[in-house]
């Protein structure tokens, strides 16, 4: 993925000459340069690299005109280790790019900016590790004297900093006069960042835009040295300075305030918007990556999507219940399964998921869902479709499908057998099947009907013009067939 120019590198003792961090060159370029391991993700995610911050050292990444800063964890775990990043000009990008471990404080962690009539782009960034409570600035803060054009989030998680998660509106202020630019912020999530979580407003009359966005607020960290009211915990949702900013299909917990007249004008016009107590801030906007391997990685395991919640259930949804209960002395016991089909949230009923549940569509036919439970709570869905995998500790977990009691061996069956008598649509055919090992019906594999069976390691049934399928383990054993249907079997196991 080669770009015009490449994002630099500097060591915050000393200048260093290293080559691009721009695209992946592959593991051994990578330990070539210095920059540690390079990380395999699935199919799907992109190959980063991780520079690993040594103990109370600081990092430092440049961004120009033109390059792009992407698919990099930057591991920030050691005692007082941090980073920065500044980026400034027109065309550039940061992308894919995670801060791993809480902040220290005492600077910015990323400072962007555009020049006049120019635009930049930042998304798939995480910085959900938060900072130190009782520190000094922290999150992003646009810089003020250079931006003039406009800067767009996407995909960001901020959560925990101590001065401003996304502080967007100091290029309003009168720099040798600078006219200020727009920050725009879509699909992103923010969780109680002190001073304000989201803060923008332009001061040459160009509206900002908030669109998706959800805002979690309750667990503040205290502001410390430089803050104006040392000890002070406000986590506005969204401030507006300067002028007009426009919040559409979101969920802001925090409070939507308009800065004073100082300020210049500053509105907030709301769209299918929900503040306080009325917003679900429990969703996380699709695509927002939730980890910082997620984010270098180009991936997400969020799926709510719009501000509506689409993935739960309607009154009329159909599908068998799969109903998962956590024992009783568990804590934070996790899950996640692929179907082959669909699946919806089930919310009513003893035993309902709940917004923070993920049910994400793979683009592929398949849907990936996962969650996490405990102390004999539960999730439960609508499953139309076949189980490809299931990944849980079982001896934290009780399974019901269907009503039935199952194990995950019940469910995750991964050999196919489809009896076809579609070309022969007036005969009859007979079949009878044994196998080892477990099988159950598949409705997205053939029609399922009552008259077929399957008990004690034998699958017997008829079709007639139409499609028998089955979900099957271990091995065929026994077959017989009479007429003129043909069989499919596909071993996967």
């Amino acid at each position: 993925m080669a770009r015009d120019k490449t994002a630099r590198e500097r060591d915050e003792r000393r200048a260093v000459d290293r080559r691009s961090f721009l695209g992946v060159a592959g593991a051994g370029a990578a330990a070539a340069l210095g920059l540690g391991s390079m990380a395999s993700q699935t199919a799907n995610a992109a190959d980063y690299r991780t520079v690993t911050v040594p103990a109370g050292e600081t990092r430092t990444f440049n961004v120009g005109s033109g390059e792009t800063l992407e698919n990099l964890l930057i591991d920030m775990t050691a005692d007082g280790a941090s980073a920065k990043i500044y980026a400034n000009g027109d065309g550039w990008t940061v992308r894919n790019v995670a801060f791993k471990g809480n902040h220290p404080g005492g600077h910015y962690l990323f400072t962007p900016a555009v020049s006049k009539g120019g635009t930049a782009t930042v998304e798939n960034l995480y910085m959900g590790d938060g900072q130190t409570e009782g520190t000094g600035k922290g999150g992003i803060w646009v810089i003020g004297p250079d931006h003039y054009g406009t800067l767009n989030f996407r995909n960001v998680n901020i959560q925990h900093f101590i001065d401003n998660g996304l502080y967007g509106t100091d290029p309003g202020y009168d720099y040798a006069g600078a006219h200020g630019g727009v920050v725009n912020v879509y699909d992103s999530f923010f969780n109680s960042n002190n001073i304000s979580n989201i803060r923008v407003g332009s001061r040459d009359g160009r509206t900002c835009h908030v669109e998706n966005c959800v805002v979690r607020t309750g667990s503040t960290r205290a502001c410390g040295v430089g803050c104006s009211s040392p000890g002070a915990k406000n986590s506005r949702g969204v401030w507006a300075w300067w002028g007009p900013v426009e919040v559409r299909d979101s969920d802001i917990e925090g409070p939507a305030v308009e800065q004073d007249s100082r300020a210049g004008d500053p509105t907030i016009s709301s769209t299918n918007t929900r503040w306080g107590s009325n917003a679900n801030a429990d969703r996380v906007p699709a695509g927002v990556p939730m980890t910082a391997e997620e984010a270098a990685s180009g991936s997400s395991s969020a799926s709510s999507g719009g501000s509506s919640g689409s993935e739960t259930t309607e009154p009329d949804a159909e599908g068998t219940v799969l109903e998962l209960v956590a024992g009783a002395n568990t804590s934070n016991a996790s899950y996640e399964f692929t179907v082959e089909g669909s699946v919806q949230k089930r919310t009513s009923g003893d035993v309902g998921s709940e917004a923070n549940d993920s049910v994400s569509n793979n683009g592929d036919g398949t849907v990936t869902v996962s969650g996490v439970s405990g102390n004999g709570y539960g999730d439960s869905y609508l499953v139309n479709g076949d189980f490809l995998s299931m990944t849980l500790d079982e001896s934290k977990w009780a399974l019901t499908y269907g009503g039935n009691q199952v194990d995950v061996d019940d469910l995750v069956l991964p050999n196919r057998l489809v009896i076809d008598g579609t070309d022969t649509p007036r005969q009859s055919s007979e079949y009878t099947v044994e196998f080892s090992g477990k099988a159950r019906k598949s409705a997205a594999l053939g029609s399922v009907n009552a008259n077929d069976e399957i008990a004690d390691g034998q699958i017997s049934g008829r079709v007639i013009g139409g499609t028998d399928g089955y979900r099957f383990s271990g091995e065929i054993t026994g077959f017989r067939l009479d007429g003129p249907a043909t069989v499919r079997v596909e071993d996967s196991s």
